[in-house]
């Protein structure tokens, strides 16, 4: 939908306690902007599927600002301690990111990388047949990415745990860690 006044307004009727937008742009854009057109203040929350100035650039920041949602810590590299394990492959990845294609990286894009990795991983440890990828892969352990620390098994092929995640939250048209 273009416009979401009306589910916005049954929802502000029922007196739901927060609001989830589950989705990619630009539904949750138009969510966002609709929520702020109706001077609704219940607690708004998105998935890490707008985890991109994109969203924040299409919802408008002053729309947008309070926003919650969990999200990959590229999102808030230049926030995380540099203690966390991911913090220089992160400052690294967006450099390169920015010097390539004159922007800041997007997690998205991190995704790609993360699929790279994971298969150089396998490759380097078990061989390149499909078979041998998969048994490759899921050995990885502590393998850190741009999504988070992987460690794969026969029964995880997700890898990653809730420390991939941060709670972020938008102030003054950027991204904030949540308090």
């Amino acid at each position: 939908d273009t416009d979401m006044t009306a589910q916005l307004t049954k929802i502000r009727g029922a007196g739901a306690d927060a609001i989830i937008c589950w989705g990619t742009n630009p539904g949750p854009a138009v969510v966002t902007r609709n929520v702020k057109q109706l001077g609704i203040t219940t607690p708004l929350y998105m998935s890490h599927g707008v985890a991109s100035k994109k969203y924040i650039e299409l919802a408008g920041a002053e729309a947008a600002e309070g926003v919650m949602l969990p999200a990959g810590k590229l999102a808030v590299f230049d926030k995380i301690k540099a203690t966390d394990p991911q913090a220089k492959l992160l400052a690294d990845y967006d450099a390169a990111y920015r010097k390539a294609y004159g922007t800041e990286a997007s997690t998205f894009g991190g995704y790609a990388y993360d699929g790279l990795l994971l298969i150089v991983e396998g490759a380097t440890k078990a061989g390149t047949t499909p078979a041998q990828l998969r048994g490759g892969i899921e050995q990885a352990s502590k393998l850190v990415g741009v999504s988070g620390v992987f460690t794969m098994s026969a029964t995880d092929h997700n890898g990653l745990d809730l420390s991939a995640f941060e709670m972020v939250k938008i102030v003054k048209g950027d991204w904030a860690i949540a308090q």
